[in-house]
């Protein structure tokens, strides 16, 4: 784990802001530098409805919103790989950006600080392994869960700066925490509405979908304190802070695309260690199958996901939902950089909202019911009296 003294994670402009380390504020380069106490309260003054604010906050809403009902529509609509969708988005994101630098849009990239040669892949690792878990997560639960997930990556990230570099938070915050790991824990264990339809199945039935929702909250609980690992790290790195946004986002998308592809391999197309190791293994006579009759079953598998690519995925929406995830990042970086750190909270709670009605419009209320329902009004109270807090 890549980890940084006082005096490293200072190198910048002063010591990292809790808000800054709680939210993982991404902003790297110039113009994202820290800003000091004084500069937060100028910033706070400014005026907010300027042009390119307004087309910051609007951007921003609009693209994060539309990408969750479009992954949704992907991942529900003929194409369930979460690991390959990602790597996709990856692929993608490090094309646009390349563009840039070779049409000299932004300046080419540095080469890493030698005391952090590996700190690249190590954030890029994290923040590939976070996604694929927050998309995987998106495709095993509701909308309405998956916003109370990223709600849920505030106070995860509190507890690891605790954890990792004793940053206390005082007793209200603590309080407020707890409420919204109160709602969590009650929209995940809680069946959902669709549920109810399926009571009176065999206990085949039943135990499958206990096992199907204990692999749900395995998943988001991975998702939510890597993703919030990485903002952590990436905060916090000295190598990082010395680039601009495009920048950024080429190098860790190179290295994420493998990262993605790698999982992609292991959960999508369902190629395990064993079918891996049974090619030089067969090809010296010491296996049970022969070595072409394992690369048959490597191509089998392989052909399976291929067909379902070719006649049932929704390339289109692919596409869309490609080209909506280097938008998020693009705005993202804007808002970030062009507002105050309590404008970004307000908007991220107005994103959570709108996401969760237009869930409910296009893919049904039914996880909005009952406890589950409950849980999510829990969870997104408690944000917001933490947000209060930290206001």
């Amino acid at each position: 784990m890549a980890r940084y003294s006082n005096e490293t994670a200072t190198a910048s402009n002063g010591p990292i802001t809790e808000d800054e380390a709680e939210m993982g504020l991404l902003g790297t380069g110039k113009g994202a530098d820290r800003p000091g106490k004084a500069s937060v309260i100028n910033k706070e003054s400014e005026e907010l409805f300027t042009p390119a604010k307004i087309f910051a906050i609007v951007g921003s809403i609009v693209s994060s919103v539309c990408i969750v009902m479009v992954n949704k529509l992907v991942l529900n609509g003929g194409f369930p790989f979460a690991a390959s969708l990602t790597a996709v988005h990856q692929a993608v994101s490090f094309v646009f950006s390349s563009m840039l630098i070779y049409f000299k849009v932004i300046p080419p990239i540095p080469a890493p600080l030698p005391e952090y040669k590996y700190t690249r892949l190590w954030v890029s690792g994290l923040t590939a392994t976070g996604i694929v878990l927050m998309n995987e997560s998106l495709n095993l639960n509701s909308v309405a869960f998956y916003q109370v997930l990223k709600m849920s990556c505030i106070p995860a990230i509190a507890f690891l700066q605790y954890i990792l570099f004793k940053k206390r938070v005082g007793d209200r915050v603590l309080y407020t925490l707890a409420i919204v790991l109160l709602g969590v824990g009650i929209a995940s264990l809680a069946p959902s509405g669709s549920s109810k339809t399926s009571q009176s199945k065999s206990k085949v039935s039943v135990d499958s979908s206990i096992y199907q929702t204990l692999i749900a909250i395995f998943v988001s609980v991975g998702a939510v304190f890597i993703t919030s690992l990485s903002q952590l790290e990436l905060n916090q790195s000295p190598d990082f802070k010395r680039l601009n946004s495009f920048q950024s986002m080429n190098i860790m998308s190179f290295y994420s695309f493998f990262l993605c592809m790698f999982a992609a391999v292991m959960a999508d197309v369902k190629i395990t260690i064993s079918d891996i190791l049974k090619v030089p293994i067969s090809l010296i006579g010491l296996a049970d199958i022969t070595f072409f009759e394992q690369l048959g079953v490597i191509s089998d598998k392989f052909g399976v996901m291929y067909d379902i690519i070719m006649t049932k995925a929704p390339l289109g929406w692919i596409l869309v939902s490609s080209l909506m995830a280097v938008s998020v990042i693009v705005f993202a970086f804007s808002l970030i950089k062009g507002t105050s750190a309590i404008t970004f909270q307000v908007v991220g709670h107005l994103k959570t909202v709108l996401t969760l009605l237009i869930g409910a419009v296009l893919f049904g209320s039914a996880d909005l019911m009952g406890w589950k329902g409950f849980g999510v009004v829990i969870a997104f109270v408690g944000i917001i009296l933490y947000s209060k807090e930290k206001m």
